[in-house]
């Protein structure tokens, strides 16, 4: 079995953060899909190119003052 950061491939995570952001945070967040959800949260899902990079959104996401509800590397 080969471990996506031993391959060097870009991971896609799933992002839920308490919150409604609209699809014009995208580009500001990587590039990741803004979808806002009935429940007042919004997912963000992409591909993530490394953890440096994966920290980063994560930075941004705290300087919006959003609670981080999980971060999951989405199913193959």
């Amino acid at each position: 079995m080969t471990n996506r950061s031993e391959s060097n491939q870009p991971t896609v995570y799933k992002i839920r953060v308490k919150g409604v952001l609209d699809s014009r945070w995208a580009d500001w967040l990587g590039g990741l899909i803004v979808i806002p959800q009935a429940n007042g949260e919004t997912l963000l899902v992409g591909s993530v190119v490394d953890q440096a990079a994966l920290h980063g959104i994560l930075d941004r996401i705290h300087g919006l003052n959003l609670p981080l509800i999980s971060v999951c590397p989405a199913e193959d």
